[in-house]
């Protein structure tokens, strides 16, 4: 016999073996990688229809007729321009009755008009009417729900003036100059 020693492994402890962790791992990766992968393509997919129709909705908008831009606040503002008016109707009676418009200040035109609220100060909402009222002249302008403020304003000559302006309160009012809002 030999001295020499040899060790050799029987077969089934060659063969490798896979690891059970391993297998897991690798389905959870290519599972993770699968659904990453499907989102990115929906978010890229959703993206490009979102473009595509605001493009078509901006070429509809472009392609649409003017709207006037005075139209649609009209509709809305109109609560505003009647305080305005119906406040100057008060006003002028008072006129007639005192020979001044300093009698148709806020306390006088509260008592004839309680659906409104007069004021000193600005006018923030179409019940708001912003009054001065002093001898000759008497102005008012109301605030209405498009930001626009309706201005009115009446003489002692009996002239009687519209406008707006950013400016919403009587005093400012008086400025008014066109015979129409």
């Amino acid at each position: 016999m030999d001295d020499a020693f040899t060790f050799r492994a029987p077969a089934e402890a060659l063969r490798r073996r896979v690891d059970p962790r391993a297998v897991r791992l690798a389905l959870v990766a290519a599972a993770l990688l699968a659904t990453v992968a499907t989102f990115g393509r929906w978010v890229a997919v959703s993206e490009r229809a979102s473009v595509r129709a605001l493009a078509v909705a901006l070429a509809a908008e472009a392609a649409a007729p003017p709207t006037s831009p005075v139209a649609a606040p009209a509709l809305d503002d109109a609560a505003a321009r009647d305080a305005a008016t119906e406040a100057m109707a008060i006003a002028r009676e008072r006129f007639e009755d005192a020979a001044s418009f300093a009698a148709a200040g806020t306390a006088a035109l509260s008592a004839e008009a309680p659906d409104l609220i007069f004021v000193d100060g600005p006018s923030a909402a179409p019940s708001i009417v912003s009054v001065e009222a002093r001898p000759d002249a008497w102005a008012a302008a109301v605030m209405g729900p498009s930001g626009a403020c309706y201005w009115v304003r009446a003489s002692a000559e009996g002239l009687v003036r519209y406008g707006t302006g950013a400016d919403c309160t009587g005093e400012a009012a008086l400025a008014a100059a066109a015979l129409a809002w």
